[in-house]
């Protein structure tokens, strides 16, 4: 994997609490920052949604959509109501 080198900048009293995290854990600053944002990455990444996709809620709005459809239930398709209405959509 290659690396690239990148400039950030923090506020002095900032980095020296950095470089005594990185000193106590036995990591270079470059390792501390890239397991920090590796770490950011995951939690960020398990704190979303299913609902945050635009897909998911697209399906959810036409799942809405046809529940308020007066239609009968016996011998309804549902399958069939969907292709239907993406049909109608033009997807």
């Amino acid at each position: 994997m290659s690396t690239v080198k990148v400039m950030i900048s923090i506020p002095q009293p900032f980095l020296k609490k950095v470089d005594q995290a990185a000193q106590e854990d036995h990591r270079s600053r470059s390792e501390f920052f890239r397991e920090a944002a590796r770490l950011y990455l995951h939690v960020r990444a398990s704190q979303r949604r299913p609902m945050d996709d635009p897909q998911v809620q697209e399906a959810v709005d036409l799942m809405d959509q046809l529940a308020r459809q007066d239609r009968p239930m016996s011998g309804w398709n549902v399958v069939r109501a969907v292709r239907d209405e993406r049909e109608r959509d033009g997807n």
